[in-house]
């Protein structure tokens, strides 16, 4: 499975705006957690081969489509969601 080493897109979220998190919330627990949640050895079956570009973590995508489940999201809202607000 292929590592992300491509830069992010923006500064880390949880560390810059930690304060407007609220505090237990699904979205600070998912922060905190995600990487017990869905740990890449989870999806290492999605992605076999170390040849191609390699994939942004599983983890990340993971919790969004967990938070896009939640909120009864379609993929262009839970886009146009994340744009606005990146909790």
């Amino acid at each position: 499975m292929g590592e992300w080493a491509g830069d992010t897109v923006g500064p880390d979220v949880r560390e810059t705006c930690r304060e407007l998190i609220p505090v237990g919330s699904v979205f600070a627990f998912l922060a905190e957690h995600r990487g017990v949640l869905f740990p890449a050895a989870l999806f290492a079956d999605m992605y076999p081969s170390a040849n191609g570009r390699p994939s942004m973590p599983p983890q990340i995508l993971a919790a969004a489509v967990t938070l896009q489940a939640l909120h009864g999201l379609s993929d262009f809202e839970t886009v146009q969601e994340l744009r606005c607000d990146l909790r």
